[in-house]
């Protein structure tokens, strides 16, 4: 009778354990920092992390045909390495992390900084291996970011990072990105447009390096288009 009693606890712990390990994944599972379809089974990087302490365990599950995903924190004194998969020590990995969906540059090279309304700061473009590492700097006291020589100039007058003065007459953002500057003969300056926080968009003017247009196929300043703009 004993022996019947403590096979039928067993039972109802295993079950309570169950139940709260069910609970747990489903909450992990509400706040996936991955879309584990799209990458497979594994661990990855939380991109949205920029101490790039935190990934997701996707594991797919054969009974529902569908992916469960967990996300983890790598304890203080470590980061997750994404080639490795694994968490480690700094010193082995170091943590660059660049948003794809908010990056300005488009070039190695230094350009405005968007967030900047008094052209204070400027923001240097650094390619490597296809991805686009951006640092963010200071210009001196009294001196302005000239987009035009990229350089902290004190006779710059600023006028192209000021929300309110970018709005112009022949060019209104009506979606996220960059846009050419129909009225450049150039094809050098391009309209770059950022979705606000309240709904409205945001008008920055870039003008490419001296060396390169703007192609407004590719969105992005390069050598090897031809400018074909004939009218102002």
């Amino acid at each position: 009778m004993r022996f019947v009693n403590f096979i039928e606890k067993a039972k109802m712990k295993r079950k309570a354990g169950i139940v709260l390990i069910l609970v747990f994944c489903c909450v992990w599972q509400v706040q996936a920092a991955v879309n584990c379809t799209e990458t497979g089974a594994g661990r990855f990087a939380d991109d949205d992390d920029t101490t790039c302490q935190n990934y997701t365990l996707c594991v797919y599950d054969t009974t529902t045909l569908d992916y469960l995903f967990y996300n983890y924190q790598c304890p203080s004194t470590s980061v997750f390495n994404p080639n490795i998969a694994m968490c480690t020590d700094p010193a082995n990995y170091v943590c660059n992390v660049t948003t794809a969906n908010t990056t300005v540059c488009t070039e190695d090279g230094y350009i405005a900084d968007p967030s900047s309304t008094n052209c204070s700061s400027y923001i240097e473009c650094v390619g490597i291996n296809g991805t686009f590492t951006e640092t963010t700097y200071t210009c001196p006291d009294n001196t302005f970011y000239d987009p035009n020589t990229t350089l902290c100039e004190s006779n710059y007058t600023c006028t192209s990072n000021s929300p309110s003065n970018n709005t112009t007459e022949t060019f209104t953002c009506s979606g996220a990105g960059r846009f050419a500057d129909t009225t450049d003969t150039t094809c050098q300056t391009y309209y770059y447009c950022v979705l606000a926080s309240n709904g409205t968009y945001v008008q920055y003017e870039y003008t490419c390096p001296t060396t390169s247009v703007f192609n407004p196929n590719t969105r992005v300043c390069t050598t090897s288009y031809t400018c074909t703009i004939t009218y102002r």
